[in-house]
């Protein structure tokens, strides 16, 4: 049934089966780690667009609307269906006569995701129109 073997024969043993099975999976494990780092950081990055993306909404906004309708805008909104839940707020301050300042805050409500942005927009009242220039 089974034949003999030649002393110039060689084979695999079982403990050089093990070594690279022990090599093979030490490459794997860190390799899973590395996987494991880089879809957090992926994660991270996609919170930071939509931070960004957010903010530049809420100041297109802020821009948008009327001097005397910015009071208007003055709250806090949060928002869980994005890819990051967020409390959006506005906050608007009379420096002077002329000037009012905007601040948007967003603050993301899972801890430890993203730190908290603010944007501050400087708003000038407009200029009324001359009574000087005719009709």
């Amino acid at each position: 049934m089974f034949r003999e073997r030649a002393s110039n024969e060689h084979g695999i043993s079982l403990l050089e089966i093990m070594i690279a099975l022990t090599i093979l999976s030490t490459v794997l494990l860190s390799l899973s780690g590395l996987m494991w780092q880089m879809g957090r950081h992926t994660r991270v990055s996609g919170a930071v667009t939509v931070r960004t993306a957010t903010l530049e909404s809420a100041a297109t906004l802020a821009e948008s609307v009327t001097w005397d309708s910015l009071p208007a805008i003055v709250g806090c909104t949060a928002d869980t269906t994005a890819q990051l839940e967020y409390t959006l707020c506005y906050e608007v301050q009379n420096v002077s006569s002329q000037l009012r300042e905007v601040r948007v805050i967003i603050a993301p409500t899972v801890p430890a995701t993203l730190l908290s942005d603010t944007l501050t927009i400087h708003r000038a009242k407009p200029r009324q129109a001359s009574t000087l220039n005719g009709p």
